[in-house]
């Protein structure tokens, strides 16, 4: 893991991990050996931690924004049929779930005792190394890009481990600096009443940004898996030029994707 690293320039830096461990033959101590030995190397690896499944509530009825990305009515039938856990458990940064398709590697952060999550809303990021408390730090409610912005004026990296561009969180910070409103979600707060968080939602269009990226990319295989880095600051810059320039460049396949249509739109009106 330390050698893939060097031979990509990102050993010792800041990077925004996002990996599949299907990519990989066999690890003997799983996720733990792909983490370690990227911080071996004096790096600070960040992965995303959102625990929208054990944390998330429905849409508030007196708080539903238009272009949310959201069909408020079948969410509605949906949270009628089953009790959602967020309903009764509260985050704080303590915790330790994570969305189950973040796969073994976000939930081996979050497990960890020294790794840094975010303290907002349902835990977006977890890092561990140097800059960890930095990147965490930049969390704020009305930013939830903030460790993600903070890996770009570093000069960090997003390193991608067997993994595409769907998976590349850097890319909904794109679209909100191309002038895209972050969708609103919600979960419970400390006393128990409604909070709004934000982030992004559909991603699966983000293939169609791959030649603008291609010029940043840089590649090697370590083991079977195929890892690409990109330098996040000038990744994020031309994907933010790209969405200003073709709205509809991040759409996914699904023309009646309410999520991408509202976000090309310029997403919440609140």
């Amino acid at each position: 893991m330390a050698t893939g690293a060097e031979r990509l320039g990102v050993a010792g830096g800041t990077i925004c991990l996002h990996a599949s461990l299907r990519s990989f033959p066999r690890l003997v101590d799983g996720p733990a050996t792909l983490v370690d030995g990227l911080l071996s190397t004096a790096a600070t690896v960040m992965v995303a931690t959102m625990a929208n499944e054990a944390f998330a509530i429905p849409a508030p009825p007196e708080d539903r924004p238009a272009r949310n990305g959201i069909d408020y009515a079948a969410q509605d039938a949906l949270a009628a049929g089953r009790p959602w856990p967020g309903m009764t458990d509260i985050y704080d940064p303590s915790r330790t779930e994570v969305d189950g398709w973040l796969g073994a590697t976000s939930a081996h952060v979050a497990i960890r005792p020294d790794r840094i999550r975010c303290r907002l809303s349902t835990g977006t990021f977890s890092a561990l190394g140097p800059l960890a408390d930095r990147l965490i730090g930049a969390e704020v409610a009305t930013d939830v890009f903030g460790p993600v912005r903070q890996l770009a004026e570093v000069n960090g990296w997003v390193l991608l481990a067997g993994v595409g561009l769907t998976s590349m969180t850097l890319l909904h910070l794109a679209e909100t600096q191309a002038g895209r409103g972050p969708f609103i979600r919600w979960s419970r707060g400390a006393d128990g009443r409604a909070v709004r968080s934000r982030g992004g939602e559909c991603s699966r269009g983000f293939e169609r940004l791959a030649p603008v990226l291609e010029p940043l990319e840089a590649r090697t295989v370590v083991g079977q898996s195929l890892w690409r880095a990109y330098p996040a600051r000038e990744a994020l810059d031309r994907a933010a030029e790209a969405i200003r320039e073709d709205p509809d460049i991040t759409h996914c396949d699904d023309p009646g994707c309410v999520e991408c249509t509202d976000a090309i739109a310029g997403g919440p009106l609140d």
